[in-house]
């Protein structure tokens, strides 16, 4: 009887456990637009949407970003890390 109420204990925890796909922290775009102001060290804290979104799509379609496709792929690219977490 011992052995039976451990291993339903147990079923029990590991039931408890598995919580599924759970994010603890939210993402934050890094994808900021380049200006001569960001080029001095001051930057500006909050870009506009707007501009955010035309960094992106600069980012997205650039050449650095296809050579460390072909270079990297998916894993550990930078660039692609950055651009996944501001489409969440």
């Amino acid at each position: 009887m011992k052995v039976f109420a451990a291993l339903a204990s147990l079923a029990l925890l590991a039931g408890c456990a598995t919580t599924g796909n759970t994010q603890v922290a939210a993402v934050d775009c890094k994808v900021a637009p380049i200006t001569t102001a960001s080029a001095t060290g001051v930057r500006k804290p909050n870009p506009d949407s707007l501009d955010r979104r035309y960094a992106e799509m600069q980012l997205a379609s650039s050449d650095y970003r296809y050579q460390q496709l072909r270079e990297r792929g998916m894993v550990n690219n930078t660039v692609e890390d950055a651009l996944r977490d501001c489409n969440r």
